[in-house]
């Protein structure tokens, strides 16, 4: 009589195949449940449990939740950053010294963006400079300017320290880079804008106690 052959075990092979496969997901899935704590709390458990013929769904599932929360977090840091980056709040907010043109005005103020069409705020904030450069071509101002006298050029916040500001109107760059550090703002071939704490109301207009936003 022949004898039989000897048949593999595939069940056992496909068994631990399958387990070794399930555990790695779910090894996966515990490393990243940590980035999404907040949203594990509440979203279905179907989303973080292995099922048999439902791996995929689930990956979908639940890379649909973590996309969820980058969103969520995106949207809250721009309310914040809309809510925190006006008037006085913010750094940049005040009158300066600047060294290239001792003694005349250097007035910022930030203020809100525009509102999009949809209602909401942009992220990012108005920078509104009025300077005055003294007259007949000085670099040191010794006189109260006027009205007519008075230059302005703007910009907008890039974060809570950064901004970029258009002085394409002087004849300078159009998008400027400009750092508050310390005490002032920084510019990109090394100048600072010193801010002084008590303002500088003497180098305004004579007829304007403040400068209004545009």
């Amino acid at each position: 009589q022949r004898p039989k052959s000897k048949q593999k075990n595939t069940n056992c092979y496909h068994n631990h195949a399958s387990h070794y496969k399930n555990r790695n997901w779910s090894t996966m899935k515990i490393c990243l449940i940590p980035a999404v704590a907040l949203l594990t709390a509440c979203a279905p458990s179907n989303a973080l449990v292995s099922n048999q013929g439902s791996s995929s769904v689930q990956r979908r599932q639940f890379f649909g939740i973590l996309g969820g929360a980058a969103a969520i977090v995106v949207g809250a840091d721009e309310a914040n950053a809309a809510a925190a980056t006006t008037g006085a709040a913010n750094v940049f907010t005040g009158d300066y010294d600047d060294p290239n043109h001792p003694g005349c005005l250097r007035q910022v103020k930030v203020v809100g963006a525009p509102m999009r069409a949809d209602g909401s705020r942009p992220p990012y904030a108005i920078v509104e400079v009025t300077g005055y450069d003294g007259k007949d071509g000085e670099t040191t101002c010794t006189d109260r300017p006027t009205r007519s006298d008075l230059w302005k050029v703007q910009g907008k916040t890039m974060g809570k320290t950064q901004a970029v500001i258009d002085f394409s109107a002087k004849g300078g760059p159009a998008n400027l880079s400009a750092k508050y550090e310390g005490d002032g703002i920084v510019f990109p071939d090394g100048n600072k804008w010193v801010k002084v704490p008590q303002g500088t109301n003497s180098r305004r207009p004579k007829d304007m106690s403040t400068l209004k936003s545009d």
